[in-house]
């Protein structure tokens, strides 16, 4: 502890060159190269999670699923686990056979009410580029029945294709038995509602957390210190993300505003003990946020390290990406806290002091 309070000692804005490297560095990882990648609840697509007791070898899953279905964007990742067994996790945009049927279907249903035929005609399409799925049916000749048959059909024809794709992989790796399966598609129409709200709701989340903080200390040098800290702490988690290839969800959103939460924590109690605890010495008050600061830290880093382990192993995702995160975010927090904040504090009290 003696050795971090000496680095403030001499020349300690030279400190505040470690968080500008690494907001350059993340934020190039974060939006320039490679990019978070957005999950499918944000995107749109399909997440197929398949679970068993043998070995699943990723990269000939999809060759088999490149062969056999019209599938974009499509990744397979192998995970293994003593807890949590064998797994594969399948991503893709989308079918595009069964993309094509639901146009068509859109195309039908807008049609019946002014052209029956041309109705029809679509109809009869989606019955053909849905026939490798599902069982054709004999279409009425009444348009309307026609055109309800074949959204029924796509129905079958979506269940069918999860079907075959089971069938694929317990076939290539001999899983008769003890295969579990997940599946969760969400619309691309869909997704894009879902990012446009998570960014409304982060928006208003930094907006809220910036009014509360310049009412607080009602002064614009350490509030602003304040809020560059909690920013620099979710672009050096988002930088991570992608780093990792860690897609931003519905689930790591809302750990990213948890940050924010723990970000402002920590530097209210690092401003607060410097700027209005007037009893010690400054070297006394930065000792002393350092000590219940880093024992914040440390302790959190901790646990989040369990909770990420322990994710890991039993295979739990949506548990595994918060904590991920977190503690991406919580790492860069020692920088931007301690290496950035601490010495605008103690440059803003010097040169208040020097006006007295």
């Amino acid at each position: 502890m003696d050795f971090l309070t000496k680095l403030y000692s001499g020349n300690y804005k030279k400190l505040l060159a470690i968080p500008l490297l690494i907001l350059i560095i993340t934020g190039g990882l974060a939006f320039v190269f490679p990019t978070v990648p957005r999950g499918i609840d944000l995107s749109g697509g399909t997440l197929m999670l398949i679970r068993s007791d043998k070995d699943l070898d990723a990269k000939r899953t999809e060759e088999l699923l490149s062969e056999n279905f019209e599938l974009t964007d499509l990744s397979v990742v192998s995970t293994s686990s003593p807890l949590g067994g064998n797994g594969l996790t399948i991503r893709f945009a989308q079918n595009k056979l069964i993309s094509s049927a639901e146009a068509e279907v859109s195309l039908a249903t807008a049609a019946l009410k002014n052209s029956p035929d041309q109705a029809m005609v679509h109809a009869n399409n989606i019955v053909q580029i849905l026939a490798p799925f599902a069982q054709v049916p004999i279409l009425s000749t009444e348009p309307g029945l026609a055109v309800q048959q074949a959204k029924e059909m796509l129905v079958d024809a979506k269940e069918g294709f999860s079907n075959r794709v089971q069938e694929l992989i317990s076939q290539e790796f001999g899983l008769e038995k003890g295969m579990a399966f997940q599946k969760k598609e969400v619309s691309p129409t869909l997704g894009s509602a879902f990012y446009g709200t998570a960014l409304n709701v982060g928006f208003f989340a930094i907006l809220f957390v910036t009014i509360v903080i310049f009412l607080f200390f009602r002064k614009i040098v350490p509030s602003a210190a304040v809020i560059a800290s909690a920013f620099l702490d979710v672009i050096g988690a988002l930088g991570l993300m992608a780093l990792f290839n860690i897609p931003l969800t519905l689930s790591s959103i809302p750990a990213l505003l948890m940050l924010i939460g723990y970000s402002v924590d920590t530097d209210v109690m690092l401003t607060t003990k410097l700027l209005k605890r007037t009893e010690q010495t400054i070297g006394n008050r930065i000792q002393d946020a350092l000590k219940t600061g880093l024992t914040m830290n440390i302790t959190t880093i901790a646990a989040l390290t369990a909770m990420l382990i322990l994710s890991y192993f039993t295979q739990m995702l949506i548990i595994f990406e918060i904590s991920a995160v977190l503690l991406f975010g919580l790492i860069v927090d020692l920088s931007s806290t301690w290496f950035m904040n601490a010495p605008v504090l103690l440059w803003y009290m010097e040169r208040e002091r020097a006006k007295k």
